[in-house]
């Protein structure tokens, strides 16, 4: 905030530590929602029935690139433009976090395209050799983002589509061990996304709350559609569990608790 040219900062006092309002992590409300700290190594991202969780990857991504840590981007699903295009949207600018090397990307779509003649790499019909193609393409990227004192972030979006390259269940499951593993470095954590359409996606995804540190899930509302709530936030952190409404706008998220809809959505 600016006053008379002169750029003044809020602060407000959680426990005996001064945050800027300017802090995402306090200011946004996904964000504040899920209370991701450093010292949550393991997040996992569970998306149910025709729920979307990407806006939850992208607003982690948000507080990654503030925090000044580094990542990497493994697209099973979305394209990297359309995270390009939310982060303009969400205030942050992911061109220029690759350009810094401060972010990586391993695209296996865009490399499935470009190898379908041949059938390298992703296409092969040896399944065990697509998920440690994949681990080593990761590890590389970490160890690149690592170097130094940075702390690097896994996310990746989502696990539940190497079942869809025909990879079998027990080798998606070895592929998350050899993820869980990269976190004896300690400058690493990772996100895992899943989706839970079939008893297979499932076994992945209980699999994952198991170990996770914070485990998330959005779900839509049980009562069906409704014009002033998109769905139904669920965060579980050890032995606290909160919910929350949220409602999706064109450049955002507004998160409130179950009851506080209306007098949220109007503000």
């Amino acid at each position: 905030m600016e006053k008379n040219g002169k750029e003044i900062r809020i602060f407000v006092v959680l426990g005996q530590t001064m945050i800027s309002l300017a802090d995402p992590r306090v200011s946004n409300p996904v964000l504040a929602a899920l209370q991701v700290k450093l010292e949550d190594r393991i997040v996992s991202v569970r998306e149910n029935g025709t729920a979307d969780a990407n806006f939850i990857l992208t607003h982690l991504i948000k507080q990654i690139l503030y925090e000044k840590n580094r990542l990497c981007l493994v697209n099973l699903h979305n394209p990297l433009q359309h995270y390009h295009n939310v982060g303009k949207k969400l205030g942050y600018d992911l061109g220029k976090a690759l350009k810094d090397n401060a972010v990586k990307v391993v695209e296996p779509l865009s490399e499935i395209v470009s190898s379908i003649e041949s059938e390298e790499d992703y296409l092969q019909e040896d399944k065990e050799s697509i998920v440690k193609c994949l681990y080593f393409n990761i590890k590389k990227s970490l160890e690149e983002l690592t170097d130094g004192d940075n702390q690097a972030y896994l996310i990746i979006d989502d696990v539940s589509h190497l079942l869809d390259l025909g990879v079998e269940v027990a080798l998606v499951l070895d592929f998350v061990n050899y993820c869980v593993n990269l976190i004896d470095n300690d400058k690493i954590s990772v996100v895992f996304n899943t989706h839970a359409s079939t008893k297979t996606d499932e076994i992945i995804c209980n699999s994952l709350q198991y170990i996770a540190d914070v485990h998330v899930e959005v779900s839509p509302l049980k009562t069906g559609h409704s014009t002033d709530v998109t769905g139904v936030i669920t965060v579980q952190k050890q032995s606290k569990r909160s919910q929350y409404h949220f409602k999706a706008f064109d450049r955002g998220i507004k998160t409130f608790h179950p009851g506080e809809t209306i007098y949220h959505l109007y503000q």
